[in-house]
């Protein structure tokens, strides 16, 4: 009588093999969304963000950012553009990259009223893409795009550096990547609730630490900003170390966007004109 126990043996054991693939598979399918980022700091209707970003007014607008030097302080009255029909006329070519979204903790966190958790902790303050020179010359951008009333987004302007367009990109699988603007730091909620820093600036907020949970770095900001909120005393009498969120109003901006030259200094677009005029330091 021939023994077929082997053979069996062999597709039994194939067979559990595929199974077992297969249920990794649908493991891997399953678990993948749960290691996204949040619901809260997804971006809403990223097509229309991805539109924006990928407009020819966004890139007309770069192209004027671009072509005028900021210099150092900047001057304290206008500067006047000549009028061109190809306002990327002479501009080194770049690239604007996909969109993310820029976490900012809300007012209501680092004042101490806000529960510690995600959803209460950070909002979007804006959606940004960085701007990259398509050569080794030429310099770097981040396009901002802001919240319009009833949906979408439109541009709001383009600010020097490309970091704010890097840096949330830079968060571990499942991380929410965040920035404390008064501070320039950047760190990352991780899934188990731990804040990370992602630059000197935010292991300058943590105390040197290089992990604390998302209640104890509330303490911290509740420290730093609790007392310094808009309206408050310190606010009012112009000191310079205030809480004040960046993100700005969810409605339509006005057809000519804010241009963002540095951390000290505004540049508003008007027609052919750039306004400069400085901003109080908000650190």
């Amino acid at each position: 009588m021939r023994d077929t126990g082997k053979p069996r043996t062999r597709k039994a054991a194939r067979l559990s093999l595929g199974l077992a693939l297969g249920a990794s598979a649908l493991l891997t399918a399953a678990t993948g969304p749960a290691l996204a980022a949040p619901a809260p700091v997804d971006i809403p209707d990223y097509q229309a963000a991805l539109d924006a970003v990928r407009s020819q007014a966004t890139h007309n607008a770069v192209c004027r950012f671009l072509s005028v030097p900021l210099p150092d302080g900047g001057p304290r009255g206008a500067q006047t553009i000549p009028a061109r029909t190809d306002p990327c006329e002479g501009v080194p070519s770049f690239t604007v990259k996909l969109p993310a979204a820029l976490n900012e903790i809300t007012p209501a966190f680092a004042a101490g009223t806000a529960r510690p958790v995600l959803a209460e902790a950070l909002r979007i303050a804006y959606v940004v893409s960085p701007v990259s020179p398509d050569s080794g010359s030429g310099r770097s951008a981040t396009v901002l795009l802001a919240a319009t009333q009833g949906g979408g987004w439109h541009l709001a302007g383009v600010r020097e550096s490309d970091s704010d367009g890097t840096y949330p990109t830079k968060g571990a699988l499942g991380a929410t990547v965040f920035s404390e603007p008064q501070l320039h730091a950047w760190y990352q909620l991780k899934l188990d609730g731990t804040v990370e820093p992602l630059n000197d600036a935010a292991k300058a907020g943590l105390d040197g630490r290089t992990s604390v949970s998302l209640a104890d770095y509330q303490n911290l900001v509740k420290g730093r900003y609790a007392d310094k909120q808009p309206g408050s005393e310190y606010d009012t009498k112009g000191f310079s170390s205030g809480f004040r969120p960046t993100a700005p109003a969810h409605d339509a901006s006005s057809p000519a966007p804010l241009i963002i030259g540095g951390s000290t200094a505004a540049l508003a677009l008007a027609g052919g004109t750039f306004a400069l005029r400085r901003r109080r330091r908000a650190m």
